[in-house]
């Protein structure tokens, strides 16, 4: 049994093996919170944050790290065993809440990529941010949900953990692709807007996850410092993303007309289900000509246009006594809609 004493809420956390798999207490979730509000520190280095976290001991000695810094985005790089998921999410949030007690409103969110030491293309990948610890801090949710509310991303890297380039990752989650940050290095400020809008293709349901393994391949280049190699792969990419940027915005414009189409053949059916032929002048050719409207409505077709003219060109003239522009509407409908043309005007 360890006692883990948390300063900045002054309570004390118990964490016992049973503990780590299963449960996060209140006091320790908590404490992050608290030292959000705490001011900001510097920059943290790279060296600075593995110190922080192996200083807290939430991982065995053997487990080496390697850290990663970028405007409030941590990203940690360490090789673990066969650890199950949730033990992996419980390390995640102790370790986000001891960068959090080191450095402030200086971190804000952790990314961990944990290595499989058998499998060494095989990456799990966990994201925590401020909005899960205060979404719990405040009572929002409860340990079971935060825990939840984490995923793991399973990926593939060719070598990357071993620093090759050229990684290859398949099937990445949504979630994943939108908590994902950039590594400093060549072109950081393109590459940073092309991982913007990847996300937002993400967020429109495109078809991001080529995308994105392509844009993790040219990541995993930089932290193998293959700089040269990265360029056929960069060029490769950028007119990709413009293609898909394209097709999103075409599905949806088609989806936005389709919304217009749906709102206009409501009211259309609105129309119909009030309309009545006015008896009076003409009354049969323009109950003949609204018969054939409701038989075209049934079928599918678009008869907005019709109605509209029936409506203007005909019931207009109709209601001011304007007989001869009720003949010219009636002749035009019954050409539109293929109706023989009669002489009988009663």
């Amino acid at each position: 049994m360890v006692f883990i004493k948390l300063a900045s809420c002054k309570v004390n956390l118990v964490i016992t093996k049973s503990l780590r798999k299963t449960f996060l207490t209140a006091g320790a979730l908590a404490a992050i919170s608290v030292s959000i509000a705490l001011p900001a520190y510097s920059a943290p280095t790279p060296t600075e944050l593995v110190q922080a976290i192996t200083g807290a001991k939430i991982l065995p000695a053997s487990v080496s790290i390697n850290a990663r810094y970028n405007m409030g985005e941590v990203s940690l790089y360490m090789y673990r065993g066969k650890v199950p998921d949730n033990d992996l999410k419980i390390d995640s949030v102790l370790i986000t809440k001891a960068l959090h007690d080191r450095f402030g409103q200086d971190v804000k969110s952790v990314q961990l990529n944990f290595y499989d030491k058998d499998n060494k293309t095989s990456i799990r990948q966990c994201t925590v941010s401020q909005t899960h610890i205060n979404s719990f801090a405040t009572k929002q949710i409860s340990q079971q949900q935060l825990l939840d509310m984490l995923t793991i991303a399973r990926m593939s890297a060719g070598g990357s953990a071993s620093g090759g380039g050229g990684g290859s990752y398949s099937n990445p989650a949504k979630e994943a692709v939108l908590a994902a940050v950039w590594t400093p290095g060549y072109k950081e400020g393109d590459r940073g807007k092309m991982l913007i809008d990847i996300k937002e293709i993400a967020k429109q349901d495109g078809n991001f996850g080529p995308l994105f393994a392509r844009w993790r391949q040219i990541d995993d280049m930089i932290k193998a410092g293959k700089t040269e190699e990265i360029i056929p792969v960069y060029n490769d990419l950028i007119p990709k993303i413009t293609l898909e940027q394209a097709a999103c915005n075409n599905r949806i414009a088609t989806r936005s007309m389709n919304a217009a189409n749906e709102h206009n053949r409501a009211q259309v059916q609105a129309a119909m289900m009030g309309y009545i032929p006015h008896t009076g002048y003409a009354y049969r050719r323009r109950a003949t000509i609204w018969a054939r409207i409701k038989a075209m409505n049934a079928q599918g077709h678009d008869v907005s246009p019709f109605i509209e003219s029936l409506v203007k060109n005909v019931d207009g003239p109709l209601g001011t006594g304007n007989y001869e522009g009720v003949r010219a509407g009636i002749i035009r409908l019954e050409q539109q809609l293929g109706i023989p043309v009669t002489f009988i005007w009663q």
